[in-house]
């Protein structure tokens, strides 16, 4: 009995022991394959297609969608990364050089809408405003937030250089779950205890969730970004480009999405003489993203998932606090598998 008892805690003890040292192996891949998994999971169904309609292996049929994934992924973000990369330095070199004291001297003193506001204002209502104090305190604000915005700007082009780096590993990940999914999958359905058919559920729901935030929201975030670039060209804003790509990012955010962008790029209009290109901008945005969120998307996602906005932006936020910008991938998807595991225990355990 004591030579049982010792062999189970050494077995203990190893399996613990590779458990721990695995972890610490996968840790700085951790977001590449959950990247990865996610990736198969949204195009195992284009990969059971192409296995089934030409009759080929799922070993060819895998390579060929990973080579799908490859060019569609790979080289918009490429070449997303030179443009995004170029823009941002010449965003902020126009930053640096247009709030200068000259500028924030006209824009406080000279005739346009902002100046005219103040100076109507201040005689209304028999106010005297040392507006050389607020200038001051303008030209220190702009260069601490200039500074600002180019930290937020070398991040972001970090994170796609991450991004570049750990693509191979998500593909390799991606090819092995469509290679490999079925007998995986039913692998870990034979170490869980729960029954095949809440096993399936949690499954289908991380698919669909990963179906939604993919394909449906980046549709969805395409559509608001692309139109919403094109009014900012029609506006005169430059950095189309850099800010197309902010804004299709920022469309995955439900309640806020581009609104974070468009609203002060509107004000910023108006209160420097452009009214009329500041209020198209602002309504012109607005009806687009009221239409895609409230129109394409739903008929987009179908029945596929219901879930509170409210609920989605806190994991959204949270998933960024932990994930940086994957976070908007899987913060939805922890919330999606917590709301599906709480269902089956109240249908099934209380």
């Amino acid at each position: 009995m004591k030579h049982i008892n010792r062999t189970q805690a050494f077995f203990a003890l190893s399996f613990f022991l590779v458990i721990y040292i695995l972890w610490l192996m996968a840790k700085p891949m951790l977001g590449p394959i959950i990247f990865g998994a996610i990736l198969a999971g949204v195009f195992f169904r284009f990969n059971l297609t192409i296995e089934n309609k030409f009759k080929t292996t799922r070993t060819f049929a895998s390579a060929l969608t990973c080579s799908v994934i490859f060019f569609v992924v790979l080289l918009p973000t490429i070449f997303i990364l030179i443009s995004v990369s170029k823009e941002a330095v010449d965003l902020y070199q126009n930053l640096v050089s247009g709030l200068g004291q000259k500028e924030i001297n006209d824009f406080l003193f000279g005739e346009g809408a902002f100046a005219t506001f103040v100076k109507k204002a201040a005689n209304l209502l028999s106010i005297d405003i040392e507006l050389s104090m607020i200038k001051d305190k303008l030209v220190v604000f702009f260069k601490n937030a200039s500074g600002g915005i180019l930290s937020i700007l070398n991040k972001l082009v970090g994170d796609i250089f991450s991004f570049l780096f750990n693509l191979i590993i998500m593909l390799i990940v991606s090819f092995a779950f469509l290679t490999k999914g079925d007998i995986l999958k039913d692998y870990i359905f034979e170490l869980s205890p729960l029954p095949k058919d809440q096993e399936e559920k949690i499954l289908t729901k991380f698919n669909q969730m990963n179906y939604v935030t993919l394909i449906c929201n980046g549709v969805g975030g395409v559509i608001q970004g692309v139109l919403a670039g094109v009014a900012f060209f029609f506006a005169g804003i430059n950095s189309i480009f850099l800010w197309t790509v902010v804004m299709i990012v920022l469309a995955f955010v439900p309640l806020v999405g581009i609104s974070i962008v468009t609203i002060p790029a509107s004000l910023y209009l108006i209160l420097t003489g452009k009214v009329f290109a500041g209020i198209f901008l602002f309504v012109f945005t607005s009806l687009v993203g009221l239409i895609v969120e409230n129109w394409f998307k739903p008929r987009f996602i179908g029945d596929r998932i219901r879930i509170d906005s409210s609920f989605v932006l806190l994991t959204i936020i949270g998933g960024m606090g932990i994930f940086g910008m994957a976070g908007i991938f899987y913060g939805p998807i922890v919330g999606i598998l917590f709301l599906t595991f709480v269902e089956i225990y109240h249908d099934n355990y209380v």
